[in-house]
């Protein structure tokens, strides 16, 4: 097949049937679920901030950064077998994994005293820090390319948006309301 052939071929084919996660109710009711969840943790936040005690002693304080470390270590290990097997999953891996560097990088420093504050500040400014930025660069690149080639295939002609320009892929646009 022709190039042009293989583009009308794709339009086509995203013309049959519009995903099963499509459904306009369902969007909406995620919309208003994350919106409502958004909305609670203000004043969820405000509390915590007016009744925390400034200091804590905490239990299972070794379990509690073993296992983070652990969690962090086997998304850093699945998003490597990912990458090797260059598997779509890669995206979600890499987004976890920086997700859990950037933590594990605020709560290292914010719960080190003394000398330990400086190795913290030392490692996430130096490490944790720079590969959480470096894994959220990746998976824009590589979202950014999924998306280009998916509308040059669907025909389109600007394919080189930014991407909270790009469409949501295999959901169809919002119907503008007539006035």
């Amino acid at each position: 097949m022709s190039p042009s052939e293989r583009a009308d071929l794709a339009r086509r084919l995203t013309r049959l049937a519009p995903a099963p996660h499509a459904d306009e109710r369902a969007r909406r009711r995620f919309v208003v679920v994350v919106v409502t969840a958004t909305l609670l943790m203000i004043p969820w936040v405000a509390a915590l901030a007016w009744t925390l005690p400034p200091r804590y002693l905490a239990g299972h304080w070794r379990a509690t950064w073993v296992g983070f470390d652990l969690v962090l270590a086997a998304a850093l290990a699945l998003t490597a077998w990912a990458a090797v097997r260059r598997r779509q999953i890669v995206v979600l891996t890499a987004i976890v994994s920086a997700t859990l560097l950037v933590c594990d990088a605020w709560f290292d420093i914010m719960t080190a005293a003394g000398p330990d504050r400086w190795v913290s500040l030392a490692t996430a400014v130096l490490i944790e820090l720079p590969f959480a930025g470096w894994l959220f660069y990746v998976v824009h690149a590589l979202i950014r390319l999924s998306m280009r080639r998916m509308l040059t295939l669907s025909g389109q002609t600007v394919t080189d948006l930014p991407l909270w320009r790009m469409p949501l892929f295999g959901v169809p646009p919002r119907r503008r309301r007539r006035s």
